[in-house]
């Protein structure tokens, strides 16, 4: 698929890895950092991918929130605005994204973007480098027809099995 709904993480991975960044705040080693960049490289390079947004924004505002204009994350953001496509989700009242009673337990911060991925009705992934929680629920996201693409699966299975005891 050529459309992606992308966790912040992977912004922010990237922009520490970017060669030119001051940043290095990442506990993921050098080397898959670096793959994870290329991949938001090689996303930023291909005209026919674009990102999907909720339509009231709040995916965006989460990426202008924690990376700045001279982060490589944002700048890739704001080169894919123009092209962006837009979902809607819906809101509580706490500000979180409203999602079926299967998902009620996920992280409140991360229910914009499986709102939006469950919006999109398959048309689009959701790609993930360090967040375990995606884990979780992938039994959920597989049962409801969804893709999330960990970029770098192997460790972030270790360290999910590490936090949790699970595998």
């Amino acid at each position: 698929m050529a459309d992606h709904i992308i966790d912040t993480n992977v912004l922010l991975v990237a922009s520490a890895a970017h060669p030119h960044s001051p940043f290095g705040d990442s506990d993921l080693p050098r080397e898959l950092q670096e793959a994870v960049f290329e991949w938001l490289a090689a996303f930023r390079r291909d005209s026919a991918r674009t990102m999907v947004w909720d339509e009231l924004w709040r995916i965006y505002d989460e990426y202008r929130r924690k990376l700045t204009d001279q982060d490589y994350g944002l700048q890739v953001v704001t080169e894919k605005m123009a092209t962006a496509r837009f979902v809607a989700v819906g809101y509580d009242g706490d500000g979180a994204a409203v999602l079926p009673a299967g998902f009620a337990a996920f992280d409140p911060s991360d229910r914009k973007f499986l709102a939006a991925l469950l919006a999109d009705g398959g048309a689009s992934t959701l790609v993930n480098a360090t967040d375990t929680d995606w884990l979780e629920i992938e039994a959920e996201i597989a049962a409801a027809g969804r893709t999330v693409q960990h970029l770098v699966e192997d460790w972030l299975r270790v360290k999910y099995a590490e936090n949790t005891g699970r595998l």
